[in-house]
């Protein structure tokens, strides 16, 4: 199962409006752990942050640290994470959500591709979201980008 989640709906509204039915929207995120467990997640797109996310501060966390949960169950799985990059910050405070300043968060897992909205438009944001869905994502088609190591080209099952 293919699976898009934000942890505020209302902000990937275009995007569920223009993305396949074939791709799940998701916005509870122990939700999408189960999926993960059950081996039932094939790829997952996240957009900023998610939320409902048992025993976090203010039951929220940042893409990233979405991303990490995912792979810390199962590294094989694809992930395209738009804007939603940590920060390590001194203000523990401010929910990480919200924390957009400092350190900016190192990249542990392979297979997770960091992407921002504002390097690529609205247009371009969606077709590389449906490519990546579809596996037909190339390394040409993401000029900037973030990652340790992705498999671009991963088919989809």
């Amino acid at each position: 199962m293919n699976i898009f989640t934000a942890g505020m709906p209302e902000l990937c509204q275009t995007f569920k409006s223009n993305l396949n039915t074939s791709i799940r929207f998701e916005y509870n995120f122990e939700q999408v752990i189960g999926f993960a467990k059950s081996k039932e997640l094939t790829k997952l797109c996240i957009f900023i942050d998610v939320w409902n996310c048992y025993g976090k501060n203010f039951n929220c966390m940042r893409g990233q640290g979405a991303a990490e949960k995912i792979h810390e169950i199962d590294k094989t799985i694809p992930i395209l994470i738009w804007d939603g990059r940590e920060f390590d910050s001194e203000n523990l405070v401010i929910p990480a959500t919200f924390q957009l300043t400092g350190k900016v968060h190192p990249i542990i897992y392979s297979n997770e591709l960091y992407l921002t909205s504002f390097d690529y438009n609205l247009d371009k944001s969606l077709d590389i979201t449906l490519k990546f869905f579809r596996g037909i994502l190339t390394l040409e088609d993401v000029p900037k980008k973030d990652c340790l190591d992705f498999r671009f080209n991963v088919q989809q099952l």
